[in-house]
């Protein structure tokens, strides 16, 4: 009697290329999903901290009857030309993001940011600046949460010294970067009070300069159809996918020197388009690394997600005067009388 023949089961080797290969296509087609759905998931967070951050200004605007200052000079009357730092707006609305505690220990507005900076002493508030802040800082960006070098703010003895990132800058002007014009005294007032007024060529136009908040009912196109604060990553690629530093901003201050150079560090132009993928523009400009486009809180509170690819016509008029024509420009002036609805 035969004895039955047993049949080995298993693989061939063909059959298993055919499986690797297959669960190969699987994983490329199921990456760039996993992928989309972080980016989506971070930039919602991103989206989040602008509708904090936003609440946090409305909350000041109805204790202190404005909006934060973009930055203050302290103290008033400071010469032109002079360097070290300053409160800015940032900083102001800690309090109203449940960083009262931080303001206090800084003692934002009662000393001088360049003093607050200064190493030393019985508090080392320093030490304490260069402690990121979730609510300013867009989970996308992977630069890093301190800046390292990048010369970003100024101590009372003119030493530079590095202090926690921000991600998200104010709008200063859709024209070139000013400060809008120095104050004859403490109290901020109107336009009419600037000691050196900026001409209309000049004049910042957006919701954020130096030594003044605006109001509510200084923006005349609507609180709907203003920009407030705007992305600015620390890094984003050009088209060959080179980086390119934008340094993205800082929490707490500007520098009161140069301030056509200094500006940037806690707002931000319109004059060029948003992700303009060079150093010079991105440094003092909005750039995001959301794919196609940036985050906005408007003046009203609402978040908005900005394509880059915006109506955006930069040109200038005759007299120098640059001429608010253009669909971001629009959104960027407070007062242009042209706005433009639901976007």
């Amino acid at each position: 009697m035969k004895r039955p023949v047993s049949l080995r089961t298993g693989f061939t080797l063909v059959e298993l290329l055919v499986v690797i290969a297959i669960i190969g296509i699987l994983i490329a087609l199921l990456l760039p999903a996993v992928q989309a759905a972080r980016e989506a998931a971070r930039r919602a967070q991103c989206t989040n901290n602008l509708k904090q951050i936003g609440v946090a200004l409305h909350n000041y605007h109805d204790t202190y009857k404005c909006f934060a200052p973009g930055y203050i000079c302290e103290p008033y009357g400071r010469p032109s030309g002079t360097p070290n730092s300053q409160w800015a707006w940032g900083a102001f609305i800690l309090p109203f993001l449940e960083q009262g505690a931080l303001a206090d220990q800084l003692q934002v507005g009662d000393i001088p940011l360049c003093d607050a900076l200064t190493p030393g002493g019985v508090y080392d508030r320093l030490a304490v600046m260069q402690n990121p802040l979730p609510a300013f800082c867009c989970p996308s960006d992977l630069g890093p949460l301190v800046h390292k070098g990048n010369d970003p703010l100024q101590d009372r003895n003119n030493v530079w010294q590095n202090v926690a990132k921000s991600n998200y800058v104010g709008v200063n002007t859709t024209r070139r970067w000013h400060s809008g014009g120095r104050m004859t005294g403490p109290d901020m007032g109107e336009p009419s009070q600037w000691s050196s007024p900026p001409s209309v060529a000049n004049r910042p136009n957006g919701c954020f300069f130096r030594d003044r908040g605006i109001k509510i009912s200084d923006i005349k196109d609507g609180t709907s159809n203003t920009l407030l604060i705007g992305e600015r990553a620390f890094e984003i690629n050009d088209p060959t996918g080179a980086p390119i530093v934008c340094r993205a901003g800082v929490v707490f201050g500007n520098i009161v020197e140069n301030e056509q150079l200094s500006i940037h560090r806690s707002l931000g132009s319109l004059v060029l388009p948003i992700n303009v993928p060079d150093f010079a523009s991105c440094v003092r400009g909005f750039a995001g690394i959301h794919p196609g486009g940036i985050n906005f809180v408007f003046a009203d509170g609402s978040v908005h997600f900005i394509s880059e690819t915006i109506d955006h016509k930069p040109a200038m008029v005759a007299g120098g005067t640059d001429a608010v024509d253009s669909t971001l420009e629009r959104l960027g002036a407070r007062d242009d009388g042209q706005p433009v609805g639901d976007i």
